[in-house]
């Protein structure tokens, strides 16, 4: 299992009729606060047969993440890990441009700098692989 931390997830949960003592649906906020344990899927189609590095333009110190392409933001961001892609976008916490970027190129591999997480976009998963290895390496390295 890989353990990350995020600073904040924000989601919806629908409690039903069976869940509460209320006698109809209600929408409860539920804002957690990280470390989260996550699955991550070992098995990813979109890896192909190549190894992952983050492009030197991408690395980040420990104390600054690379700005979004789009707006600058530099919270919460993520690198294209597609070959010879450097585009840098924020999460979809924030406005989403990794994602249109995925949406756009079918780029599916990217990489958190919050956590060093790798997400899947295919497959809509955090994946996990001998093939990230050399990426685990390099990041690894970084804060050393």
């Amino acid at each position: 299992m890989l353990r990350f931390s995020q600073s904040l997830l924000s989601r919806k949960i629908t409690m039903s009729k069976s869940n509460t003592s209320t006698s109809s649906d209600q929408t409860v906020e539920d804002n957690r606060i990280g470390p989260f344990v996550i699955e991550p899927k070992y098995d990813c189609p979109h890896l192909g047969d190549r190894a992952y590095i983050l492009l030197q333009s991408d690395q980040t110190d420990e104390n600054q993440q690379a700005p979004c392409n789009d707006c600058q933001n530099t919270k919460e961001n993520w690198a294209c890990l597609h070959e010879n892609c450097s585009f840098v976008g924020c999460s979809r916490y924030q406005q989403k441009h990794m994602l249109k970027h995925h949406e756009t190129t079918g780029h599916n591999i990217c990489l958190s700098f919050s956590d060093n997480s790798v997400f899947c976009y295919g497959c809509d998963s955090y994946i996990d692989s001998p093939q990230l290895q050399g990426l685990n390496l390099q990041l690894s390295r970084r804060f050393r």
